[in-house]
């Protein structure tokens, strides 16, 4: 009865369009993410108070940040990222956070990074697009020899549950070989959210990183510029 009469004379009134007017404008999400990704993320997990992420290739900690809303709203997780100077304001703004000085890859040892500059998007593990980038922004870039690891192994030592919430993998370039340091028989992360460098939308399906995930039961639900989100089946 009573949902009858909202529907029939409350919600075709004046007053309940103002209302709903200032209801969104005031209630909107705010986005720290590069391309407007963390909004998704939010509604995503919208029911959900606390949970965990993992954010490979995390630069900072709030500009940027597709985790920073989750952890407005009290979650926690991993922050990894290869330059340990990116993690200084990680240890002061994230607190609650483990964050790890390594790069990530599919096997242990060391690899090279080509490092521009602290806080820099563009740093990299893949020569060719070092060497691309510094044309386009006329800087110059440094090489590191940097220890890294798989995904499997860091899980392991930091005692990450099997189906923990979100997985988030920006490394510009090297997401497909991030991946295949991760059994996803042994972990299912409930949201992964990966950077797929294709100059077409439809390019996507064609890719490495859709392939192994579509192996591995795990489906495309949406798709913000770069970034392609995944869910299981």
């Amino acid at each position: 009865m009573l949902k009858s009469f909202k529907k029939k004379f409350i919600k075709t009134s004046l007053i309940y369009y103002i209302y709903r007017y200032f209801k969104y404008k005031f209630k909107s999400f705010k986005s720290y993410g590069g391309s407007g990704e963390d909004i998704f993320i939010a509604k995503f997990f919208r029911n959900l108070k606390k949970g965990f992420y993992v954010d490979v290739g995390a630069l900072h900690p709030i500009n940027g940040s597709l985790t920073y809303l989750l952890y407005q709203k009290g979650w926690n997780g991993i922050n990894i990222d290869m330059m340990q100077e990116n993690l200084r304001l990680f240890d002061i703004f994230r607190k609650r956070d483990v964050n790890l000085d390594i790069a990530v890859s599919s096997s242990k040892g060391f690899i090279n990074a080509y490092l521009f500059e602290i806080g820099s998007g563009v740093n990299t593990t893949q020569l060719k697009l070092a060497k691309k980038w510094r044309g386009e922004f006329n800087k110059n870039f440094t090489k590191r020899k940097v220890k890294k690891n798989t995904l499997n192994n860091i899980f392991k030592t930091n005692k990450v549950a099997r189906d923990f919430n979100f997985l988030n993998i920006d490394v510009e370039g090297h997401e497909f070989d991030v991946l295949k340091g991760l059994n996803l028989n042994d972990y299912r992360p409930k949201l992964i959210s990966i950077e797929i460098h294709v100059s077409k939308t439809k390019e996507i399906f064609r890719s490495n990183i859709f392939r192994y995930l579509s192996e591995n039961n795990y489906e495309l639900v949406s798709q913000y510029k770069q970034t392609s989100f995944f869910t299981p089946k």
